[in-house]
């Protein structure tokens, strides 16, 4: 078997080396139409905790087959990646002359390539390599026939610190190459000879140029050629090759989605608007409620009506405000895709979101949809730890999604027909497609080998029989009478917006899960012999009446009518509100969870624990409870109990806080305060937040807080101190508690203000002064730019200190300091420790060769006409140091005029002089008198 592959892997280098050497494509020459199909399975590396391929593992294995066909002349083959990403599929273009089933071999080759020496030294792998080559010496250079392989700089490095006597071995797939490995450090190349020919050395270096796979690819069966046909224009070409293009043309095929003027755009962010006419066609959606209340959508939006359509359906409220012409986010999404399927449930799903770090900012809602999607492997993090809850999302991810929870609608014949003129998805496209239901379209009965899950079925009279489900089936809005016989749905079974839908189940029948979600009423009936294991009723609407045998039932529903006759269940949840509830039939346990608000229960039968801890609720009727738990005010049990009993949360009543501050803040010192609590009779998770000066502070907030008597919340404040901060500081924090009993928020709050003792402003000075001394220079350090100058500079407060400090004096109320540093002359008024900044100019100074010298002396001359020679004019000058040539003038002139013809300014750049601008030449010769102290420096 192995040289079987070795043969076919050679044969295909070779027809590698054929193609590059006629400069074109081998197999274009052939005249064989047959295209064939081959089929991986992907196995992921032992370490990975899915068997399903990420999206970077995606791209990765792409690149690397995509190289690979390159390197056989067969770049127009096609990879593609099935939703389950546990397949591979590639499809070999016409007239290929390898044989598929080398071709499948070269490609599934992992190609794992290890450089190593005895001790464990040098450990090295493809990524190390740049570069490979075969080759022979030419006859008579003697030699053997040898692979050259080229290094990285990380590659050479490491195997520098081997000893001479240390040797390597190089393995490819485990399988040793050669029987020499030796390294040549001057041309950064490793030599291995030996043990191989010519074309086997061409087929190693092919081998380790296609790259590593990271997953194990296994040939399927038989490589399947295609019947020929004429190559088709792609319906959409934007979505070919796309990571997505299966479930895009699985949501076309659907009646799902149209596109626009012929592209499908999967990678645009999907906006609220195109999800909920997606999810409208997918459940088949045909009333509109008024829509008046949409205080963000226009009355004339080309979606206007699927809003009103999602409303009554109940995938938004009423009241929404939201623009829905925007970007919807990933947790709009995920309440959205929750809403239209029924994936409601009463737990709150902490352990499915557990591994995100990043749901804060999601609304309950959101988390429980987030929750629910993801255990049903509907939604995925972005990474490990991150769901990224308000990013967008594109076209396709959504769509993605949807087919996770059903990839095919089955409807009658002619509402398919009708599905397929869909609405269009933005303003210019928008035709409005037919959704009424037919009710006189044939009845459905769904032969148990076509029917398997994973579907949406649209038929007002459909059977299931005699068959089991894997995949959720969904019973849309068309459906009116619907009957499983000996079905064993393992997943779930959805009714979902139908006006007055009947659901049988019969002859044995098992549902794992049953979801109702009627837009108006539903009736569900179980035979004796058939049973549920979960039983959710959501949704706002009309009366569900459920007559049967259920493990459990979760009433997630408000404001519904819902009859449960003939109940045997194991537990009865309730999280929704304003809801009727009757129950005749015996039950185990009963919970009205808090948050659950004026429900009005009424048992007709037994019930061995009753809890009651949503506010406002009422029990009676003609049942009897063994205990009865009232955790809620406002509530009403009238039924008999052998035990009631009350445990109704106090809340923070009683509750006291106290603040312990000390009297001052001293100068550089920090704040510690400390919060106790006084009558905390009974342990409680509270949410706390630290304030500052009336603000919450960031980063000091705890909501899962927990209150007790000797519980206490500290925190240290720090200061920067300024000579102008505040001289107080007001220290607040809040003790905030959702009462279950009432539903109320209760908050407790304390401040105190403690004063800040600030430093002297002689320490201040002295500080700056300290400061400003070691910062000034004289040197430099600029890049001879002007912009340099312009945008590097000592700040006012800095020039006026560091004059000051260094005590200069001056015989008129004027000084001069010409900073050498940032090319300024800077220009005060006053007198000796009192010097005010009243003017700055940029200048040029001496240039590096001919610097301007440091030190102090004074304006000693003036002159209106300035100097001119034969090659420039500069004018007025004013002259410092007294009997050399140094002077303030302007810049260079053509010669008797005053036309500046050297434009330099902001670096150094003269004989010694300050050149300046002629305005401001013309102001230092106007206004300071000769006299005046000049500090250069």
């Amino acid at each position: 078997m192995k040289k079987r592959l070795f043969s076919g892997l050679l044969a295909a280098v070779m027809l590698l080396t054929t193609a590059f050497a006629a400069g074109g494509d081998a197999a274009a020459e052939q005249e064989n139409n047959t295209r064939t199909v081959l089929t991986f399975a992907v196995t992921l590396p032992d370490q990975m905790d899915t068997d399903q391929m990420e999206d970077s593992m995606v791209t990765q294995v792409h690149t690397v087959l995509q190289d690979r066909l390159e390197q056989l002349a067969l770049s127009d083959a096609q990879i593609t990646f099935p939703d389950d990403r546990k397949t591979v599929i590639v499809t070999l273009p016409d007239g290929t002359d390898t044989a598929p089933a080398d071709v499948a071999a070269f490609l599934s080759q992992t190609n794992a390539l290890s450089i190593t020496d005895a001790n464990g030294t040098v450990s090295l792998t493809r990524t190390d390599v740049t570069a490979a080559e075969a080759g022979q010496p030419a006859e008579g250079d003697g030699g053997s026939v040898y692979i050259q392989l080229t290094l990285t700089d990380d590659a050479q490095t490491a195997l520098a610190a081997l000893g001479e006597d240390d040797a390597l071995s190089v393995t490819l797939d485990g399988e040793a190459i050669g029987e020499t490995v030796s390294y040549d450090a001057d041309n950064a190349v490793l030599n291995i000879t030996g043990g191989f020919d010519l074309n086997a050395a061409k087929l190693y270096v092919a081998r380790i140029m296609a790259g590593t796979l990271p997953v194990t690819l296994t040939l399927t069966g038989e490589t399947q050629p295609e019947e020929p046909e004429q190559p088709a224009e792609p319906a959409f070409p934007d979505i070919v090759g796309h990571w997505a293009e299966n479930a895009l043309n699985t949501a076309v095929d659907m009646g799902l989605l149209k596109g626009t003027d012929g592209k499908m755009l999967p990678d645009d962010p999907v906006k609220r608007s195109e999800a909920i006419v997606m999810l409208n066609r997918a459940l088949g959606a045909s009333i509109a409620d008024d829509t008046s209340g949409l205080s963000g959508t226009p009355s004339n939006a080309w979606y206007a009506a699927d809003l009103g359509k999602a409303i009554h359906l109940g995938l938004i409220d009423a009241n929404d405000s939201r623009n829905f012409d925007t970007a919807a986010t990933r947790a709009e999404a995920f309440e959205l895709l929750a809403r239209a399927f029924v994936f409601d449930r009463a737990e709150a799903g902490a352990d499915e979101l557990s591994a995100f770090t990043d749901i804060g900012s999601m609304t309950a809602a959101q988390q429980q949809a987030a929750a629910a999607l993801v255990s049903a492997g509907v939604v995925n993090g972005v990474t490990d730890t991150t769901l990224a809850p308000q990013a967008t999302l594109t076209r396709a991810q959504f769509v993605t999604m949807i087919t996770r929870v059903a990839d095919q609608i089955l409807a009658p014949q002619e509402e398919t027909a009708d599905a397929a003129a869909e609405t269009g998805e933005n303003a210019d496209t928008d035709t409005e497609a037919s959704t009424e239901t037919d009710t006189d379209a044939e009845t459905g009965a769904e032969p148990a080998a076509s029917l398997t899950g994973n579907a949406i079925l649209a038929f007002p009279e459909y059977t299931v029989s005699d068959t089991e489900l894997n995949g959720d089936l969904i019973f849309a809005t068309a459906a009116q009478n619907t009957t499983l016989d000996a079905v064993t749905a393992h997943d779930r079974v959805v009714l979902k917006g139908a006006e007055n839908t009947k659901l049988n189940v019969q002859n044995g029948s098992y549902l794992s899960t049953l979801a109702v979600d009627p837009a108006g009423t539903a009736d569900v009936t179980l035979s004796d012999d058939s049973s549920t294991g979960t039983l959710v009723i959501a949704g706002k609407g009309n009366t569900v009446n459920y007559t049967g045998t259920a493990d459990n039932i979760e009433i997630t529903a408000s404001g519904r009518t819902i009859n449960l006759y003939e109940l045997q269940a194991d537990t009865v949840t309730i999280i929704g509100s304003n809801n009727t509830i009757v129950a005749d039939g015996s039950i185990g346990s009963v919970a009205i969870n808090g948050g659950a608000k004026n429900n009005k229960l009424t048992l007709n039968g037994t019930v061995d624990n009753l809890l009651v801890a949503g506010v406002g609720t009422t029990v009676d009727g003609k049942g009897k409870a063994t205990t009865v738990d009232i955790r809620a005010v406002n509530c009403t049990v009238s039924i008999p109990a052998d035990s009631m009993i009350e445990n109704i949360d106090p809340g923070l009543t009683g509750v006291t806080l106290s603040m312990g501050v000390p009297d001052k803040v001293k100068a550089g010192g920090s704040l510690v305060t400390q919060v106790t609590f006084q009558g905390v009779t009974e342990p409680k998770i509270c949410s706390a937040q630290w304030y500052k000066n009336g603000k919450p502070m960031s980063g000091y907030s705890n909501d899962s807080f927990e209150l007790t008597a000797d519980a206490a919340s500290r925190i240290t404040t720090y200061f920067t101190f300024t000579k102008d901060m505040d001289t107080s500081v007001t220290m607040g924090f809040k003790l905030t508690y959702e009462n279950p009993s009432t539903g109320e928020i209760e908050e407790k709050y304390v401040e105190k203000t403690v004063p800040i003792e600030n430093y002297s402003d002689e320490w201040y000075y002295q500080r700056d002064v300290n400061r400003i001394l070691n910062l000034v220079s004289s040197t430099y350090r600029g890049n001879y730019t002007t912009s340099y100058a312009i945008n590097n500079d000592y700040q006012t407060y800095e020039k006026e200190v560091w004059v000051n400090a260094k005590g200069y004096s001056s015989k008129t109320q004027y000084l001069v300091w010409i900073n050498r540093a940032y090319q300024h002359v800077n220009v005060f008024q006053g007198s000796k420790g009192n010097w005010k900044l009243i003017k700055s100019f940029l200048v040029g100074t001496g240039a590096a060769s001919t610097p301007t010298p440091t030190g102090l002396t004074t304006v000693s001359y003036k002159s209106a006409g300035g100097w001119t020679t034969s090659t420039y004019t500069v004018r007025p000058v004013v002259g410092f140091y007294p009997g050399t040539g140094y002077a303030f003038h302007s810049r260079l002139c053509y010669p008797g005029t005053d036309t500046e013809y050297d434009f330099s300014a902001g670096y150094p750049v003269s004989h010694g002089c300050v050149r300046m601008y002629k305005n401001d030449i013309k102001w230092i010769y106007n206004n300071i008198p000769v006299g005046t102290t000049v500090a250069i420096y």
